[in-house]
C-alpha cells in the first residue's frame, strides 16, 4: 500500500444469499469508510446482493468452485482464488463462513498476503451433522487458524468452544458482535398484510436443515387449541416440504409460510413473541431484531444466544430439539400479555450494545491495529 493509498480489503464469503453473514458483510463493506473493497463469493448467490454491492462501487468477484460443504472442488477452489489473490494486491483478506474462511485463509498464504481476517459466524460442530464431515471440518479449521491474524468470533461463548476444541491461540481472538439499525426497528410500522391473528408468534430465517421448523411445528401441535397464530417468514429448500407437513398436521388455520420478506423490522413491529429453535447458529441478528422490536425471544441455547437472550429477563432458552419446553413457554407468553411486555423491555434495554455503529468501529480497529502492526 503505497503512502496516501485506501488500503484494499478483500471480502471472501461461500455463499451471497439472504443470511446473517451476507448481511453482517455488507453493514461492514457499506458502512466503513476509508478502505477500497472487492466482495468475493462462491457458486451460490442472489442477484440483490450482488447489484446493491456494484450500485454503491464495491467490486464483485465470483468463484464458482467454492461451493457449500463440497470438499471435491475445495482444492481448486482454493488454486483459482490464490491465483486471483496473487495477481491482485490486497492488503487484508477477511474471510466469512467455513467453506470461505478454509479456502481463503489458504489461498491468502498461498498468495502471501500480508493480513487475513477471519470472522465465525456459526459454530459448525453440530450434533445433527455427520461426525467425519465435523472431525474434516475441525482439522481443516486448526490448520487455516496458523495463516490467521485475527479470528473475530460473535461472541465469547464462540471463542471459548474453538479454543477448546485447539483452534487458534486466545491473542488470535476478538469478539465483535453483529450489528443492526436499531433505529430501523424501534421505529417501524407493523406490517398490515400478514396472515393470522394475534398474539402472533413469528420465526425469521432460511428455510434450510438445522432451523428447528420441525421442532417448532411438534410445539405448536402439542398446544392444541389457542388464541393466535405462527408466521413462519423465509424462503429456502425445505418451503415445499414444511408447506406439505403444515396440511399434513392439520395446522393450516394456524400456521403460516409467508415466503420471503425484505420488511423484516415491519413483520416483527406486527408479531408477539420471536421463537428460534436452531440446532446451529452464531449470534443470530434476527434475535438481535426482536430485542430492537421489543419482542420476547424463545431460543436454543446454543453458541452466542444466550450473551443475547437473559434467560427468564427478556426471553427464555430451551435445549435443541426440546419441543415440550419450547410449548411451555410459549403457552406462558401467549397467555400473558404483561409478560410478553416486560421481557420486550428488558430486551429494548439490552439492545444497545449490539448496534450496526458499534461493530463497524469494532471491525475498522481490528483493520488498523493489523495494518499498523500491533495484532
Amino acid at each position: 500500500m503505497s503512502e496516501g493509498e485506501s488500503p484494499h480489503v478483500f471480502h471472501l464469503i461461500t455463499r451471497l444469499i439472504k443470511g446473517g453473514a451476507e448481511a453482517k458483510t455488507t453493514a461492514t463493506v457499506l458502512g466503513l469508510d476509508g478502505y477500497e473493497f472487492t466482495v468475493g463469493y462462491g457458486a451460490s448467490y442472489d442477484q440483490e446482493p450482488v447489484d446493491r454491492f456494484e450500485r454503491n462501487g464495491i467490486e464483485t468477484v465470483q468463484f464458482p468452485l467454492m461451493r457449500h460443504y463440497n470438499p471435491v472442488t475445495a482444492v481448486p477452489a482454493t488454486i483459482s482464488l490464490a491465483r486471483y489473490l496473487r495477481q491482485s494486491d490486497f492488503d487484508i483478506v477477511h474471510t466469512h463462513s467455513t467453506e470461505a474462511g478454509i479456502i481463503g485463509r489458504f489461498a491468502a498464504a498461498l498468495a502471501g498476503v500480508p493480513n487475513v481476517v477471519h470472522t465465525v459466524h456459526g459454530v459448525p460442530f453440530t450434533d445433527d451433522r455427520n461426525e467425519v464431515l465435523n472431525r474434516f471440518v475441525l482439522s481443516c479449521e486448526r490448520a487455516a487458524a496458523n495463516y490467521t491474524d485475527c479470528i473475530v468470533t460473535n461472541a465469547d461463548v464462540i471463542t471459548d468452544d474453538y479454543l477448546g476444541r485447539g483452534i487458534g491461540m486466545p491473542d488470535q481472538y476478538q469478539t465483535v458482535y453483529s450489528g443492526i439499525d436499531i433505529d430501523a426497528f424501534a421505529d417501524a410500522e407493523p406490517v398490515k398484510d400478514l396472515p393470522g391473528n394475534r398474539p402472533r408468534v413469528v420465526m425469521v430465517g432460511r428455510l434450510a436443515d438445522g432451523k428447528g421448523h420441525g421442532v417448532l411445528l411438534d410445539a405448536i401441535e402439542s398446544l392444541g387449541e389457542w388464541e393466535g397464530s405462527v408466521c413462519i417468514v423465509g424462503d429456502g429448500p425445505l418451503y415445499d416440504s414444511l408447506a406439505r407437513e403444515v396440511t399434513e398436521r392439520g395446522l393450516s388455520d394456524q400456521v403460516f409460510l409467508t415466503g420471503y420478506h425484505d420488511d423484516v423490522p415491519r413483520i416483527l413491529a406486527a408479531s408477539d413473541i420471536l421463537v428460534l429453535p436452531s440446532f446451529r447458529e452464531g449470534t443470530p441478528r434476527v434475535i438481535t431484531e426482536a430485542m430492537a422490536s421489543g419482542l420476547p425471544v424463545v431460543a436454543t441455547d446454543i453458541a452466542g444466544i444466550p450473551e443475547q437472550v437473559a434467560d427468564g429477563e427478556n426471553g427464555y432458552l430451551i435445549s435443541t430439539g426440546d419441543v415440550e419446553a419450547l410449548a411451555e413457554h410459549l403457552e406462558i407468553l401467549l397467555k400473558n400479555k404483561s409478560r410478553r411486555m416486560e421481557m420486550g423491555e428488558r430486551g429494548l434495554e439490552r439492545v444497545e450494545q449490539f448496534s450496526v455503529d458499534t461493530m463497524v468501529d469494532s471491525l475498522d480497529e481490528v483493520y488498523q491495529d493489523l495494518l499498523n502492526n500491533r495484532l
